[in-house]
C-alpha cells in the first residue's frame, strides 16, 4: 500500500485519479527493468547492433536523434558486452537520454566550453561530448569516492578535450565567472525514481529529505549560473518527482537571476509540466520511457564577452 507521503504527492502531480493510479502503481510494483540506452562513443558495431538494438518508442521517433543514440532490446546486460569492455559505448536509462535531449537542439558557439557541474558517474559529459563537441569539457564531482568512476568512464570511452576537477560549486563561480557556454546541473536529489528500478529508497518522500536536497540545489544553480557565459544555456536535471525539488527550484532561480530565461524545447512539449508556467518538463515512469525525470534548459541573455578560463582548472585530463 502506497504511504501517506507518496499519496500526497500523486495529488499534486496529477489532476486526474486515473493518473495517480498509474504512477502509484509503477513505484509500488516496479517494472523489473527499464528501457535502457547506450551513446556510441567509438564506431558502432553492425552485427552487434543488429543483435541488441531495437528501434527507438514511437514517443521518440520525433526527437531529433543522432546516430550515436540507440535503444537497447530488454534483456541485453550491456556491461558485460565486448564494445562496452572496448570503450565503444556507454549505457544509461532511457530517461536520461530523454532530460539530456534538450541539448541537441542547441546552437552553442562553435567547440564550445561546457562544464559540468555535478558529473559523476559521467553520462550527462559524455552526451554533452558527443551533442557539442566542445573545445573543453570541464567534468566536475565534488565528491571524492564519486571522482574515480567520473574520470574511468571519460578516459575508457575516450572522450576528447575533458578535464575532471573536484571543486565546490562557490569555487567554481569565484574562479570561472562567466566562462562557460554551457552548464550542465544534474543535480543531487530525493532520486525517487530509483523505487521505480526496483531500488529501495528509504525516506525518499519525506518533507525533510526533500527540503534538504532543495536547499542544496538553490546553492548549486545560483554558483553554476555564475559560470554561464553571456548567450549561454544552463540544462537542469533531477531522477526526482517533488515539485519542491524541480519546478520551485527553477521559479526560485528565476527570480533571483532576471536575465535567465527558460526556454521551450520544441520535441518535449508533449511532457510540458503541468505545474509550471514556463517552459519545463517532466517524464513519468508510466509513460514507459524509463525510471522519469525532470528537465528544464535555461538561456542568459545578457551581452558581453565571455570569462576567462583558469588554465589551473584545466590540469587533470581523462585521457593523457
Amino acid at each position: 500500500m502506497a504511504s501517506r507521503l507518496l499519496l500526497s504527492l500523486a495529488e499534486r502531480l496529477f489532476a486526474d485519479p486515473t493518473d495517480q493510479a498509474s504512477f502509484l502503481s509503477v513505484l509500488s510494483n516496479p517494472p523489473g527493468e527499464n528501457l535502457r540506452a547506450i551513446l556510441w562513443t567509438g564506431h558502432p558495431n553492425p552485427i552487434w547492433r543488429a543483435d541488441h538494438v531495437v528501434p527507438p518508442p514511437v514517443a521518440m521517433q520525433s526527437w531529433p536523434r543522432p546516430e550515436w543514440i540507440d535503444v537497447l532490446r530488454e534483456g541485453t546486460r550491456p556491461g558485460q558486452e565486448p564494445p562496452y569492455l572496448e570503450g565503444e559505448f556507454y549505457p544509461l536509462d532511457l530517461s536520461s537520454v530523454w532530460a539530456a535531449s534538450p541539448l541537441l537542439g542547441l546552437g552553442p558557439p562553435e567547440a564550445p566550453r561546457v562544464l559540468d557541474v555535478c558529473a559523476a558517474p559521467g553520462g550527462k559529459s559524455i552526451f554533452a561530448s558527443l551533442a557539442l563537441r566542445p573545445a573543453v569539457l570541464l567534468s566536475n564531482e565534488v565528491i571524492g569516492k564519486r571522482l574515480g568512476i567520473l574520470r574511468h568512464n571519460l578516459n575508457r570511452c575516450r572522450i576528447a578535450n575533458a578535464f575532471t576537477q573536484r571543486l565546490d560549486p562557490a569555487e567554481l563561480g569565484a574562479k570561472m565567472p562567466g566562462a562557460f557556454d554551457v552548464v550542465l546541473v544534474d543535480a543531487p536529489c530525493s532520486g525517487q525514481s530509483l523505487l521505480c528500478k526496483g531500488i529501495e529508497n528509504p525516506g525518499c518522500f519525506h518533507p525533510s529529505v526533500v527540503q534538504q536536497n532543495a536547499r542544496r540545489q538553490r546553492r548549486i544553480l545560483a554558483e553554476a549560473a555564475r559560470t554561464l557565459a553571456p548567450g549561454g544555456h544552463l540544462l537542469y536535471t533531477t531522477c526526482t518527482f517533488a515539485p519542491d525539488e524541480n519546478e520551485r527550484v527553477i521559479a526560485w532561480l528565476l527570480k533571483r537571476s532576471p536575465s535567465l530565461r527558460a526556454r521551450e524545447v520544441g520535441h518535449l512539449a508533449p511532457w510540458q509540466s503541468r505545474l509550471a508556467e514556463f517552459p519545463c518538463y517532466r517524464l513519468f515512469p508510466q509513460s514507459g520511457l524509463g525510471a522519469g525525470g525532470f528537465t528544464c534548459l535555461l538561456s542568459e541573455t545578457s551581452t558581453g564577452c565571455r570569462g576567462e578560463l583558469p588554465t589551473e582548472t584545466l590540469a587533470y585530463p581523462t585521457c593523457d
